[in-house]
């Protein structure tokens, strides 16, 4: 196939354009083949090559334009990687750190058959103030990555409520671990369907931040079931709780972990709006 510098002048920078997309090297390939043939076709006309060249593009339109619409969603918003979005990958990260720092506790406790009794008031607290923190956190980092992929609608409205209220009962009643992890589980599995379905985020990452919580929940209710380890004097069974911390809060922050390296490491765009028809 003929070589055209203007043609490949244009698929250079749309390329750049749209660096963002997974699909990249695909996307560019079929516009490759449709200015090419749309050139071959011209030229077939008696066109010379530099005019059906011109011709072509600007029927084609500007790149930026273009990759507004490839950018397009279709819930109608832009989905680019932005500074927002890069920011919120350090986000996610310390999100990803906050849910971290007491699983070594846990750990621990279910080493030593411990019965959590009588915690130390300053280990609850620092308990109850890292997994507010990295419900925050997590909470931003959820809404930019609708941002980053053009919006959720109502449904990432649904799973950030879950979110805000599983983030309120995890500081007031740090406590009851299934219950704010149940909440907090479903709407992050919401937003990782969300993910799935416009397929932009890294599989695994999406995967682990999706059922962390809830597979916490899930561990925790097959140990209480099992009555794994020693009763407290409540008839309790401390350990199940802490299986369940150290599932649901391991798996959650992995997953954040890979999310928040995907976001940082893309480069911010800025995509220009389509000129309306007259």
């Amino acid at each position: 196939m003929a070589r055209y510098a203007m043609i490949d002048g244009y698929l250079d920078t749309m390329r750049t354009e749209i660096r963002w997309r997974r699909d990249l090297d695909d996307v560019v390939g079929e516009i490759e083949d449709h200015l090419y043939s749309t050139v071959e076709g011209m030229l077939a006309t008696g066109l010379e090559s530099d005019t059906a060249q011109r011709a072509t593009l600007d029927r084609f339109g500007e790149p930026r334009y273009l990759a507004a619409l490839y950018a397009s969603t279709t819930s109608g918003g832009i989905a680019v990687p932005t500074t927002t979005t890069t920011r919120a990958g350090t986000l996610a990260l310390f999100a990803a750190a906050s849910w971290l720092v007491m699983v070594p506790f846990f750990v621990y406790g279910l080493a030593k058959d411990n019965t959590y009794d009588d915690p130390w008031i300053g280990v609850y607290l620092l308990w109850a103030l890292t997994v507010g923190v990295a419900g925050v956190l997590g909470l931003f980092v959820m809404i930019a990555l609708g941002k980053r992929h053009g919006g959720f609608g109502v449904p990432g409205m649904i799973a950030i409520g879950f979110a805000g209220v599983g983030i309120a009962m995890s500081v007031i009643v740090t406590w009851a671990g299934p219950l704010w992890m149940g909440l907090l589980g479903v709407g992050y599995l919401i937003t990782g369907v969300l993910m799935f379905s416009r397929g932009l985020a890294p599989k695994l990452g999406t995967f682990l931040f999706s059922i962390g919580m809830l597979a916490g929940v899930a561990a925790f209710v097959i140990a209480d079931a099992a009555e794994w380890g020693s009763p407290d004097s409540y008839g309790d069974y401390p350990n199940a709780f802490g299986i369940g911390q150290v599932v649901g809060q391991g798996i959650t922050a992995l997953g954040l972990i890979g999310l928040g390296l995907w976001l940082k490491r893309e480069e911010p765009v800025e995509i220009g709006e389509a000129p309306i028809a007259a």
